[in-house]
């Protein structure tokens, strides 16, 4: 039983080094491509949607947001907000749910010295609980705004 594998193991590299020397004599001109063409369509239709969705969208990256409150009370967490979205009209706010918790969080800062700016100002209103948190914010379509 060996014998036989030994026997086949030893015909098996003569024949993978027999088939890789008259592979490198063999010399490759041209390749030939052949395609769909409705995939040129769809190419091309991907990038108009892409393009437009740039121009007219939200974009995202990561940053820093201001929480406020993280609580299981949900009137509570509509009133902060209500009162965020007077006090801070420019700035956007967020309400979110993560079982059971609801979290309320102002802000698209891009930098942590902005968000630092940002809290200053939100903690004069909620000294308590309120801190700077990573988040991915967004960012409008605005070649100003974007500094990918």
């Amino acid at each position: 039983m060996k014998k036989i594998l030994g026997l086949m193991l030893s015909l098996g590299s003569i024949l993978v080094a027999f088939s890789q020397s008259n592979l490198d004599s063999v010399k490759i001109s041209s390749v030939d491509l052949v395609k769909d063409a409705r995939i040129d369509l769809l190419v091309r239709k991907q990038f108009e949607l892409n393009e437009e969705a740039y121009r007219n969208g939200r974009h995202t990256m990561p940053g820093f947001r201001v929480q406020v409150i993280n609580t299981n009370d949900r009137a509570q967490a509509m009133n902060i907000k209500t009162k965020l979205l007077q006090e801070f009209p420019d700035e956007k706010t967020y309400f979110l749910y993560q079982a059971p918790y609801f979290k309320i969080q102002i802000g698209n800062c891009k930098t942590r010295p902005d968000a630092e700016n940002l809290y200053k100002k939100v903690k004069r209103f909620y000294p308590n609980g309120s801190l700077i948190i990573p988040a991915t914010i967004e960012v409008r379509g605005d070649s100003a705004d974007l500094d990918l």
